[in-house]
């Protein structure tokens, strides 16, 4: 499973909310929250030039916030909703390290941190590199 750490994207709503009764908190919203934690997490673990961290402004996934998504070349992407802005940088900083180290992206099941297990809404496929592509007819 293990080889060399490749370059990944993980794309985090910053429109976020905490909860559907509270949007922000000390003006920060759930998602920019999360970004601020994933930043340290990710710093924490020597992740800063591996994983780029990429605000996107809506996941239009509203009613499961906090989302993000985790892709890289030719590695499958997974699409997590449903995350705490409070308690899951850490696992998702975890599982960001997994994740690049394994290959295809293929993190077993059972080695993914609860949090992210709990909050997997789909798994894709990898994307075809350019090169790969065939033809139009």
């Amino acid at each position: 499973m293990q080889e060399s750490m490749t370059q990944a994207t993980l794309f985090v709503c910053s429109l976020c909310r905490f909860s559907r009764k509270e949007p922000t908190q000390n003006g920060l919203s759930g998602g920019e929250y999360l970004i601020e934690q994933l930043q340290s997490e990710l710093q924490a673990k020597n992740l800063e030039s591996t994983i780029q961290l990429q605000p996107v402004r809506c996941m239009a996934a509203c009613s499961d916030a906090c989302n993000v998504t985790l892709t890289a070349t030719e590695k499958i992407t997974f699409v997590l909703s449903g995350l705490s802005p409070t308690e899951s940088a850490p696992a998702l900083a975890t599982f960001c390290q997994q994740y690049t180290a394994a290959s295809e992206g293929k993190v077993p099941y059972k080695e993914r941190p609860d949090i992210i297990r709990e909050s997997t809404a789909f798994v894709l496929p990898p994307f075809p590199v350019p090169s790969s592509l065939s033809p139009a007819i």
